[in-house]
């Protein structure tokens, strides 16, 4: 079951040990135009400042 695809239900899980060991020694720093985009609607018709 190898080839087995993708399900979103997690019915097929992958090994990302070496990859979190990664990502987790690179520092990650949110700025506030960061903080800015994420506290928006995406969809909204207003403009924004």
């Amino acid at each position: 079951m190898e080839n087995k695809p993708f399900h979103y239900d997690g019915s097929v899980q992958m090994n990302y040990e070496k990859d979190d060991r990664a990502s987790s020694s690179i520092p990650f720093e949110l700025t506030d135009e960061m903080r800015k985009n994420i506290g928006t609607n995406p969809y909204s018709t207003e403009e924004q400042e």
